[in-house]
């Protein structure tokens, strides 16, 4: 793209998602009258707001996910979700103060450091009598996103995934998982040799009981108008068993939301042509010598929109995320975006697998223990996963609590605002 017109739409873009939180928060603290014991429930509130707007939502790495990071805490997620968490965090810091709330807060630490103990613990227990294991190999093909965007070099590229394909079969894996837009071609294209390849590949003997998941860009026509998705296909045997279709598409990089239609013309990589989301929110059937699991695919973006996944992983027996990092090069965003996948993993209390072109890939259990292969590297990642999904509190409640919370903190804030009002009047 021309490169004046791509910094000026990435600063429209950053300038609307702080305009929508930190412009929020400001209003909201302005009806708090600057209130600090009201900031958290602000902040919080926009950051759940994020999930749905602006645009379709943009819920990039809410303050809560930090909390992976802290040891016995971060179980924390699977009661209250990240949002909760955040909340949670915020009237911590705040609470420090003063020494009277710092005692008080260090006694509900500690209540909070006991449940997530014992949860712990349940989680240990629950899983220790499940036999049924599952061997995972999440393949990481590294494929530079230049050569993705150029179809001779990616076809020639794409290749490197052959002997990859190989030594994740001949490891005796039980499900193979590949990457978000995997290969070039296109999945209803049934003449392209590289798709003739991986389809020989999937379907050979020693192969026949494996499942695959992989990542693929298909298009469909209505009235002459192309309809592109990226997609997630599920194979056995040689055949496509299920799909799912991306529903939460990424602005900018899937398609131009408003009021940013007219550059739609200048993005090459998508021709000018907005993808257009799935219809059906559902897991996916993944197959496994001869039996049927279910599988919540979240796609990409799609990972950090915590209520989203919450609804999509609530009848799977484990979460798969695809996804390709490396349009963002050498950042914090491949680190932050695989923060979000543990968070996902603690709250829906599954296990995660996360395919990713160039890393991090990894295979996450519901406690967020993790076995990872690391940004730029190119290999077969092994694990074992077991197909049980429990039932957290917020996998069973969702933020319902935190909403009658946010309900009830502005209750009792206007009502006291109101009472204090009144007794000034009457004196």
């Amino acid at each position: 793209m021309n490169i004046a017109l791509t910094i000026s739409l990435s600063l429209l873009f950053i300038v609307s998602v702080d305009i929508f939180q930190f412009g929020g928060v400001y209003l909201l603290q302005k009806i708090y009258n600057f209130n600090i014991y009201m900031f958290p429930i602000s902040w919080i509130s926009m950051e759940y707001l994020r999930e749905f707007f602006p645009f379709d939502g943009f819920p990039w790495y809410p303050i809560g996910t930090i909390v992976v990071h802290i040891p016995l805490f971060k179980y924390l997620l699977a009661f209250v979700g990240v949002y909760g968490v955040g909340l949670l965090m915020m009237y911590v810091f705040i609470a420090f103060k003063s020494k009277k709330q710092s005692i008080i807060v260090l006694s509900i630490l500690l209540t909070l450091g006991a449940v997530s103990y014992f949860y712990k613990e349940h989680v240990k227990s629950f899983y220790q009598d499940k036999k049924s294991l599952i061997k995972v190999a999440v393949i990481q093909p590294d494929i530079k996103e230049n050569i993705k965007l150029n179809y001779i070099q990616f076809e020639k590229e794409s290749l490197v995934y052959f002997p990859l394909l190989e030594k994740a079969i001949s490891q005796k894996s039980n499900l193979v998982v590949l990457p978000e837009s995997a290969f070039p071609f296109l999945y209803s294209d049934y003449e392209d040799p590289v798709r003739e390849l991986f389809m020989y590949y999937i379907s050979k003997n020693e192969a026949s009981k494996i499942g695959f998941v992989v990542g693929l860009v298909d298009i469909r026509y209505k009235n002459n108008k192309p309809l592109p998705t990226n997609s997630a296909y599920s194979f056995y045997n040689g055949n496509m068993i299920d799909y799912y279709s991306k529903i939460k598409l990424l602005p900018f990089g899937e398609y131009m939301p408003y009021p940013f239609k007219f550059a739609k013309r200048f993005f090459e990589a998508i021709n000018g042509i907005d993808f257009v989301p799935g219809k059906s929110q559902k897991p996916i059937n993944v197959e496994i010598d001869n039996k049927i699991y279910k599988a919540a695919v979240p796609i990409c973006f799609e990972l950090d929109f915590s209520s989203y996944v919450r609804t999509l992983a609530k009848h799977s027996d484990f979460i798969i995320n695809l996804t390709n990092d490396d349009w963002f090069g050498p950042t914090l965003e491949p680190y932050e975006h695989n923060d979000q996948a543990i968070a996902r993993a603690i709250e829906n209390g599954a296990y995660l697998i996360r395919a990713n072109n160039s890393g991090i890939s990894a295979i996450i259990s519901p406690l967020g223990e993790e076995k990872t292969l690391g940004v730029g590297k190119k290999g077969v990642l092994t694990g074992y996963i077991k197909p049980y999904k429990i039932n957290t509190p917020f996998d069973m409640y969702g933020y319902k609590p935190l909403i009658l919370v946010i309900f009830g903190a502005n209750i009792f804030y206007f009502y006291k605002f109101w009472a204090f009002r009144k007794r000034h009047q009457n004196i």
